[in-house]
């Protein structure tokens, strides 16, 4: 489930004019253990194919500088090799042949995006949560991504935490066949793949006795509505780009919350695992450098301790924030918590039928759990770190819950947004009532809002930024909060 890459990528200078192309290894996605199976991702390519895109890249470079999504994506699926199935595979675990169940063919868990700031890279993690990088520098364009197999068979017995050499090959003439070539027998929950690994326990370690604070990163978590109880938990870690290690093959994130009795409510951990050979004149791959962690789980109301380690396998960083979750009367009109963002992206593939406002998209629903934060065809990506600089747009995200829009007669909704003054208590903006209008989903009690807010006339200082929800009935509720600093 990590990203992957054709035999080559691409260094635009300029628009249009293609300076160089050097060839790169597959960042192969890992091989996985679930429950009695074992899962191996396998990519096909055609060899000749792949000679033929050496020899004439330009309609590759010309669909990426478009941003011609569509043509790029039939460039990539014309290396592949399609419609292999079960019989055209041999799969061996140390050196034997195993009894194949099934083999699917699936998309990669991979896109690139152009956001507010510009490209980046994202992925789905092991553990289900979503990877970013940074934005590219100027001039450079994203790797192509391509479908894979995924074969499953049943391992032999072998004993806990014992590692296996894999070795897979195709029946056809002419193919390039990339896969793993090793797993570990660990077993541990979808949402948890660090549980019992090494890396995992030395990051338990770093959890219970925290130190020195070599990976510098905020941490963010709040609460949103759901149709249902429990609440759904969206939790962000930012850092810098020169953070993590600049050559680090391997990247990992755990996390615990702590109920106020101090017992264990849930754990979570992801992994981002890269082998790539694609560098900059800095002997660095651009695409690989992260700078950002999302996940999400339910969770009953309560107050609670989250406690988050980022690792690149070295160094070790931690951080610890209270969380709340509140109880809301289903009856009554709400609003969640009110988080800040820096960077918003287009959603309307994802969302509705609309053409997309930017080049790269997410086309499809994301697997497993993970719910974009999108409103109006925009996905907002909220984050800890809450100092902004003049000239930035600050944007929010929060949620206001009526439960008449799910009845025949919907109350009208509106909300408020001022910016207070922290040291002087001055409000140095406020809105007039907003129409929650635009924001509905229909069939849907939860209305999404996201807004950018103009802050450039503001002068260095602290701030708070204030959010009220009401009806058309007279009900309101409690103003909710966030901080912000602009330097």
């Amino acid at each position: 489930m990590t990203k992957k890459n054709t035999p080559m990528w691409i260094l635009l200078a300029g628009c249009v004019t293609l300076c160089a192309t050097v060839p790169a290894t597959f960042a192969q996605g890992p091989i996985r253990v679930q429950t009695n199976q074992v899962l191996v991702p396998v990519y096909v390519f055609d060899k000749e194919q792949d000679r033929l895109l050496w020899r004439d890249p330009s309609n590759l470079a010309r669909a990426v500088s478009e941003g011609n999504i569509q043509l790029e994506e039939d460039i990539e699926e014309g290396l592949v090799i399609h419609d292999l199935t079960a019989a055209d595979f041999q799969v061996f675990e140390d050196g034997k042949e195993q009894a194949i169940q099934y083999v699917a063919y699936e998309k990669s868990l991979y896109w690139d995006f152009r956001d507010n700031r510009g490209y980046h890279s994202e992925y789905i993690g092991a553990g289900g949560g979503k990877w970013s990088t940074s934005e590219w520098p100027s001039g450079l364009v994203g790797d192509v991504h391509v479908t894979h197999y995924l074969i499953a068979y049943v391992p032999p017995d072998s004993p806990e935490g014992s590692c296996h050499q894999i070795r897979v090959k195709v029946n056809r003439r002419n193919a390039i066949v990339e896969a793993r070539r090793e797993y570990c027998n660990t077993k541990h929950s979808a949402s948890d793949p660090l549980n019992g690994t090494e890396f995992g326990k030395r990051m338990d370690g770093v959890l219970a006795l925290p130190g020195d604070k070599k990976v510098d990163f905020t941490l963010l978590a709040f609460a949103l509505f759901t149709e249902k109880d429990p609440s759904r938990v969206h939790i962000a870690l930012d850092w810098p780009s020169k953070s993590l290690g600049r050559h680090s093959m391997t990247v990992g994130v755990l996390g615990i919350l702590l109920k106020k009795d101090g017992s264990l409510a849930t754990r979570f951990s992801d992994l981002y695992e890269h082998n790539s050979t694609n560098q900059d004149s800095n002997g660095v791959h651009w695409d690989d450098i992260l700078t950002r962690y999302e996940t999400q789980f339910n969770l009953p109301p309560g107050d609670y301790d989250l406690r988050a380690v980022l690792s690149d396998g070295t160094r070790f960083g931690r951080a610890e924030i209270p969380l709340t979750v509140d109880a809301y009367d289903r009856k009554e009109l709400a609003i969640s918590a009110v988080t800040l963002c820096k960077k918003i992206q287009d959603a309307s593939a994802y969302s509705s039928p609309t053409r997309a406002k930017l080049p790269g998209t997410w086309t499809a629903k994301m697997p497993g759990n993970y719910a974009l934060l999108v409103s109006n065809d925009m996905e907002f990506e909220p984050t800890g770190n809450t100092r902004f600089k003049n000239g930035e747009t600050l944007y929010t995200y929060f949620e206001v819950y009526e439960p008449s829009l799910g009845g025949q007669s919907p109350a009208t909704i509106q909300i408020q947004v001022r910016i207070v003054d922290l040291r002087t208590g001055e409000v140095k903006s406020d809105s007039q009532p907003i129409s929650a209008t635009p924001y509905l989903k229909e069939g849907s009690p939860v209305i999404p809002i996201g807004r950018g807010i103009d802050i450039s006339k503001l002068p260095n200082g602290s701030y708070r930024l204030d959010v009220q929800a009401s009806d058309s009935t007279g009900k309101s509720t409690a103003w909710r909060t966030a901080n912000f600093t602009i330097e």
